[in-house]
């Protein structure tokens, strides 16, 4: 019951954070069934709130056991389905511990790796495994994040045993079988800001029982779910990779779709991450040293592309061109169209939005403003927004209908309540809408005044598509 009463909550905070939360895979995740759902971990709690909110079956989280101590915590979130884990780093003075979906038990204190060190007592390992087998066999879907801990680093961190050891301890030791292992990827387009955009990958299931029943060790075991999650998420060798490589599969994204609709998504995250994987995969075939002399030139063919895109990009912020507008038509009926079609569409939501905004602003505003203090690490804005967020949304909203139900009476209370979050939602979403049409109109003027501009960004843009093409095509025959 709790849980259901949470998850209702977390998509809305969701929705209000982020621009959009895409699911792919989903059918991969078994409808029934023990599953372990193996988690990258960027975005600290949001990651398990975005979990809980896009899979459609019950999931439970894992959690340190020193947080059931307090008897109404642990009875919240007994409730809520966390399973208690406890780990060595709680036994000792000082033990560090994360938070929900971060617990591991006490053979999980060293990453994967080739040779492991002497395991502790197996009665306290065992101890520790216990309820974690115990939700398996009942058929549950537990999430744990196999790195350990949330990072902002542009790969994955090296995958810790935990999760293998869990699965080998439930499978051998009490017999459950049907264990699935789901790899699952987060990528967020800019964790830290708001109105961006999620993707989450499912990707191919592990079955347990066919994996371990080639006797499989646990080392091999983790680094399957190593295999598996890398192919759902993005990995660069550093953080100037992933910006350089991301600018060049936005740009190319952009210029390489046609012009879509102001209610549509700009390019998709799937398809730019796709591209984005297919530009990393090229340049790393290029840039091998044997390819200077199969294809001389090359490593200066790739730098000067690279220089000609940011020139673009840097032309375009000084515009004020939103780069997915460059090839927008400067003809004049489509332009009337626009400005018509969008001013009937504003006409008709301003009512519902003008009322979110008047109702939330003091609280959203609020919460962004304590959110954004003495941030340290980007995984914070968003998981600090959505917590200090629900509860000042939460507490305006019960203050607000009280007023209300004293003013008027409980019949208009209750529309009052009822019209809350609707128009906040409507206001987000007309806000990301209003963005684009100011986007998208200060481009068609500023085309139409300066033709010679536009064209100049129509030839710029062309070679860029044809050099990105050229290039994958020169790799993909050096393969």
């Amino acid at each position: 019951m709790l849980y259901a009463s949470l998850k209702p909550v977390a998509r809305v905070a969701l929705a209000w954070y982020y621009r959009s939360i895409t699911v792919s895979g989903a059918s991969n995740v078994p409808a029934s069934g023990p599953v372990f759902l193996a988690v990258n971990h960027p975005n600290a709690l949001v990651d398990a709130l975005v979990v809980a909110a896009c899979v459609e079956r019950r999931v439970r989280f894992t959690a340190k056991a020193t947080i059931f101590a307090n008897p109404l915590v642990a009875a919240f979130l007994h409730r809520a389905g966390v399973v208690p884990l406890r780990r060595a780093s709680d036994e000792t003075p000082g033990g560090g511990a994360p938070e929900i979906g971060d617990g591991y038990p006490v053979l999980d204190t060293i990453p994967h790796s080739g040779n492991h060190p002497a395991s502790p007592d197996p009665k306290r390992n065992a101890a520790s495994f216990g309820a974690v087998a115990d939700a398996l066999a009942e058929g549950a879907a537990i999430v744990i994040f196999p790195e350990g801990k949330s990072h902002d680093a542009p790969q994955l961190a090296p995958l810790r045993t935990g999760l293998a050891r869990m699965v080998g301890m439930a499978r051998d030791e009490r017999g459950v079988r049907g264990i699935r292992i789901v790899p699952v990827g987060l990528l967020f387009e800019k964790k830290e800001e708001p109105r961006t955009r999620v993707l989450v990958q499912a990707g191919e299931p592990i079955d347990v029982d066919t994996f371990l029943g080639g006797n499989a060790t646990v080392a091999m075991l983790t680094e399957a779910v190593g295999e598996r999650l890398a192919a759902v998420t993005s990995n660069f060798d550093s953080t100037d990779d992933a910006e350089r490589i991301g600018l060049i599969g936005e740009t190319l994204g952009a210029l390489l779709e046609p012009v879509r609709e102001i209610g549509d998504d700009v390019v998709p995250l799937s398809a730019t991450l796709a591209l984005v994987r297919r530009i990393d995969r090229a340049q790393r075939t290029l840039r091998e040293p044997s390819q200077e002399s199969r294809h001389p030139g090359v490593s200066g063919r790739i730098a000067a592309f690279e220089t000609r895109l940011r020139a673009f990009r840097a032309r375009l912020a000084a515009e004020h061109v939103d780069v997915h507008d460059v090839a927008i038509t400067t003809a004049l009926a489509p332009g009337a169209q626009f400005a018509v079609r969008e001013t009937a569409i504003a006409a008709m939501l301003l009512p519902v939005v003008a009322w979110g905004r008047l109702t939330h602003w003091a609280p959203l505003r609020l919460a962004r403003a304590i959110a954004t203090r003495n941030v340290r690490a980007r995984d914070e804005p968003a998981m600090r927004t959505l917590v200090v967020g629900a509860l000042l949304v939460l507490v305006s909203y019960a203050l607000e209908t009280i007023a209300v139900g004293f003013l008027a009476g409980p019949w208009w209370a209750l529309g009052f309540l009822a019209s809350l979050v609707p128009s906040a939602t409507a206001d987000f979403r007309f806000a990301d809408r209003l963005h684009r049409i100011r986007a998208r109109a200060r481009a068609y003027f500023l085309f139409r005044g300066q033709p010679s501009l536009h064209r100049e960004l129509l030839v710029e843009a062309e070679w860029l598509r044809t050099e990105a093409g050229a290039l994958e095509a020169l790799a993909t025959a050096t393969d």
